[in-house]
């Protein structure tokens, strides 16, 4: 699986201002050269105002001095060769001439280590650039005797032995002013252009590049020897410097010069990376929104230490409620490490849930602030990456709300409409399977012998109790419709002669028929107008005669009877009775 590649040290984001204030100095050093033959006056190229950014964004000026860039330290290892070349057309001359200005423009918390070299490396100067005129005043007034030789292993070795000491930089810069190339005197450490010194060189350089931020620069000064091979076999960030004129020399010196403190102030600026904007809710105590609205205070700060930030788009919502919440500009501007307060209102009725009972509401509600964040500085530096969080972050905790929720009617007619609606089954029901009873239900014994009970219907069910038949068991009515259209109400009954559960049967029975249960007769007599008939004993209405006693009847051909009478004959339209009908 690959690996994601590593992510740059801040040391080396902040070296690199450094880096490109050394290749103004090499450019520094090419003009002061250049400007020695043509009589004129070395100037650098200021980088001209954009006037579309003017009252939209601070310039770059304005950024830097508000970054404070004088404050941020680099180590310079300026190597000057002083060998006997150097002596021709008046190049040490012009080296001196170019420093002058370099040192100058260096902040007092820098640090210098100036070294010669030629037979070998002598140190001239180390310390802050406090005072240039005297740094350039400690360089040899000429260069070495014309036979003096060039030792470039020898005076990378003092350069990077300063820049191993403890109180180092973190970031570091090599130049080196040369016209010729390695060419050392039998005595030195370095005889040849590689080798086991030269490694030795190389190793030293890559521990300190994983601790700083490390890069080298070459001038040539009169050939293509420039020293560029050995010192790149030594630092790998190595560049070569050469502008082609005056005219070109100025611009590049222009842009260099903006680099070197774009990229110093980029040091500056990796220190606020990941850090945006938060917001923070007050109070905590539970708000009420029944009286129109509640207020908070939502208050913005910015976490950045020298960026300052921009929210543009600014509102908030509240999670998972109808609510809105105003009180918030569209834009804010906070300055690095500086809060803002605003008070905003909450309005609305929070969504009460189902059932919609009226009921006292409170919950800690979620805040959600919406908003771009950026920083006005990042049009002005279009060549400073700027690692700042696009949201708001927060708030952790959200608001705590009451209201009053829901409908008085909810709790009522969550009761009331079911209730009407079981009772309308209910009825319906009842309608239906226990119709209202009407007429008369004639018991007859078997084989029609003895006496009849004649039962009254009425209400929707009925217990019966045959007071001359016996037994016991009920009776319901339940509408039908008839397959012809006719409807009306027939009887379910149920039968038992002993008045016991084992000898209860069940029977339907429709108007103006008669079924068997157990042996009795049931008939069900209903008038056409749908009233019941009278009971026996009514008014109007004669009783049934008693059965004759044997003896009680005058004697005639038909009786009485010697013997038990005759069993009467069946009637067709009455079934036989069979042994289970029997009592």
């Amino acid at each position: 699986m690959n690996k994601p590649p590593p992510r740059p040290r801040p040391g080396r984001t902040r070296a690199r201002t450094v880096h490109r204030a050394v290749a103004g100095l090499a450019a520094l050093v090419l003009t002061a050269l250049a400007a020695a033959a043509s009589g004129t006056t070395p100037a650098v190229a200021r980088p001209a105002a954009d006037p579309t950014r003017a009252g939209s964004a601070p310039s770059r000026s304005e950024i830097y001095s508000e970054l404070g860039l004088d404050k941020v330290p680099a180590d310079y290892v300026v190597l000057v060769d002083v060998s006997g070349s150097m002596l021709s057309k008046g190049r040490y001359s012009s080296v001196r001439s170019a420093l002058l200005p370099f040192l100058t423009g260096l902040s007092p918390q820098d640090y210098v280590a100036l070294f010669t070299f030629g037979d070998k490396a002598e140190t001239v100067y180390l310390g802050h650039p406090s005072d240039p005129k005297r740094i350039i005043g400690r360089l040899p007034a000429q260069a070495g005797p014309s036979g003096a030789q060039t030792d470039i292993g020898a005076a990378l070795d003092r350069g990077l032995a300063e820049l191993e000491r403890p109180d180092a930089a973190e970031v570091g810069s090599v130049v080196m002013f040369t016209d010729g190339k390695h060419d050392p005197p039998k005595s030195s450490k370095y005889p040849k252009s590689d080798g086991p010194a030269w490694n030795a060189l190389r190793d030293r350089a890559d521990k300190l590049a994983d601790g700083h931020e490390l890069a080298a620069y070459s001038l040539p000064l009169a050939t293509d020897e420039s020293g560029t091979a050995q010192l790149t076999r030594v630092i790998p960030n190595t560049s070569e410097l050469r502008p082609d004129s005056v005219q070109s020399l100025s611009e590049y010196l222009g842009r260099a010069a903006e680099r070197t403190r774009a990229r110093k102030a980029a040091r500056l600026i990796a220190q606020d990376a990941d850090k945006g904007v938060t917001a923070t809710l007050s109070p905590t105590k539970a708000l009420d929104l029944d009286s129109g609205g509640a207020a908070a205070t939502l208050t913005l700060t910015a976490t950045t230490n020298r960026l300052p930030l921009t929210v543009t788009g600014l509102r908030a919502t509240l999670d998972g409620q109808p609510l809105t919440v105003t009180g918030l500009p569209d834009q804010v501007s906070l300055k690095p490490g500086a809060a803002r307060q605003f008070d905003v209102q909450v309005r609305g009725e929070p969504d009460s849930g189902w059932p919609p009972v009226w009921r006292t509401w409170e919950d800690e509600v979620g805040l959600t602030v919406h908003g771009k964040v950026a920083t006005p500085w990042a049009a002005t530096l279009d060549d400073v990456k700027f690692e700042v969080p696009a949201a708001v972050d927060g708030p952790a905790k959200g608001l705590r709300l009451r209201a009053e929720v829901g409908s008085p009617l909810t709790l009522p007619l969550l009761i009331g409409v079911p209730l009407v609606a079981f009772l309308a089954a209910v009825l319906l029901w009842l309608r239906r399977n226990r119709a209202v009873l009407s007429g008369v239900l004639v018991l007859s014994p078997p084989l029609g012998d003895g006496p009849q009970d004649h039962i009254v219907l009425s209400g929707r069910q009925l217990a019966l109790v045959p007071p001359q038949i016996g037994g016991s068991g009920r009776v319901y009515g339940r509408r039908y419709r008839a397959a012809d259209g006719r409807r009306g109400v027939e009887l379910h009954l149920r039968y038992s002669p002993d008045g016991t559960a084992a000898r209860s049967a069940d029977a339907v029975c429709r108007p103006g028929e008669e079924v068997m249960i157990n042996g009795i007769g049931f008939a069900y007599r209903q008038d056409l107008d749908g009233q019941p008939s009278p009971a026996p004993g009514v008014a109007g209405v004669p009783d049934p005669l008693p059965i004759p006693q044997p003896g009680s009847l005058p004697p005639d051909e038909d009786g009485p009877w010697r013997s038990a009478p005759p069993r009467p004959t069946a009637r067709p339209d009455r079934p036989a009775p069979s042994e289970r009908d029997l009592p």
